[in-house]
């Protein structure tokens, strides 16, 4: 039997129709910057994840490239994998939301359109929770490690419920690694993603970020996986914390990237990617100034089996 690809060969973007600066998510994302010139912004976000997209598909990466709809306005809709993930098992996971915003983005025809090429055998949805006040926003505030660790790391914050994510990773039977990190104003860090990536043969992180009294326990852990990549503060800034590992069609490593997050990284620190994983830089500075987010924030992996030809 052939050994389980860790990392996913396909991925959903989606291109936004209302791009834009949200106060309302600005309140606990310290990476986003409002812009002095608002113009302009939604299209030359969408030309960057298109172009995005094509890098992707160009490299041997399958793309489902949803489209969002311009009512209600969804200024964040482009990072869908905060309320969508998909597993192995078949099963897709629906998330809450933090903000009322972002609840909009949820988007269930969408989900019904991934049934007509991968076998969907459950959606479960847990987007009822945010009535209660409690989020988890996807891999966003979840960073799973390959099957073979059964380990899955989350950071607390407003985004990002302990209890949820204890209960989550009860349900896929994963070990959670739960602890705090801020940034450089002392604000809770927003997501898992923007300071810990897991890579092919190696990790990382700004571990410099984490409590003394649980960074021991996450370093323990990424050391258990290989070598680890320690990222500062202003790295993580510059969103060095915020990669995906994909395989291309021929089961080849690919890290993708932004062009910022690769010019923050130290030239050491580079060559030690380049030697377990291809990068594939992509160039996404609206999306990241406004938006808050990078490149892994556009990507939600599919892992779901695919549909047997009929």
């Amino acid at each position: 039997m052939n050994p389980v690809q860790p990392f996913a060969n396909a991925v959903i973007m989606l291109l936004p129709a209302a791009f834009g600066f949200n106060a309302e998510t600005a309140e606990s994302n310290a990476f986003v910057r409002r812009p002095t010139d608002p113009t302009g912004v939604a299209s030359t976000a969408r030309r960057e994840i298109e172009v995005m997209a094509g890098a992707l598909v160009d490299a041997g990466v399958h793309v489902e490239l949803w489209q969002d709809t311009p009512t209600p306005p969804r200024p964040d809709a482009p990072f869908v994998n905060n309320w969508l993930s998909t597993h192995r098992d078949g099963r897709v996971f629906i998330y809450p939301m933090a903000t009322p915003s972002r609840r909009a983005e949820i988007r269930r025809d969408l989900i019904a359109s991934l049934r007509d090429r991968f076998q969907v055998s459950e959606v479960v949805d847990w987007s009822h929770e945010a009535a209660a006040g409690r989020a988890l926003e996807g891999t966003g505030s979840l960073v799973i490690d390959t099957p073979d660790r059964r380990r899955v790391f989350a950071c607390r914050s407003p985004r990002t419920d302990a209890n949820l994510a204890a209960a989550w990773a009860a349900t896929h039977n994963l070990e959670l690694v739960l602890f705090g990190a801020q940034d450089l104003s002392n604000a809770a860090i927003y997501h898992t993603n923007v300071l810990l990536s897991l890579a092919a043969g190696i990790s990382l992180c700004g571990l410099s970020q984490i409590p003394t009294r649980e960074r021991h326990t996450v370093a323990a852990a990424l050391h258990e996986r290989g070598p680890v990549i320690e990222l500062t503060a202003e790295q993580l800034d510059a969103f060095a914390g915020n990669m995906l590992q994909l395989v291309n069609r021929n089961g080849s490593p690919l890290l993708v990237l932004s062009t910022t997050a690769l010019a923050a990284l130290l030239p050491a620190q580079r060559r030690s990617l380049e030697r377990q994983s291809a990068l594939l830089p992509v160039a996404i500075p609206t999306v990241e100034a406004v938006g808050g987010g990078s490149a892994r924030c556009l990507l939600a992996e599919i892992f779901l089996p695919a549909q047997a030809p009929s």
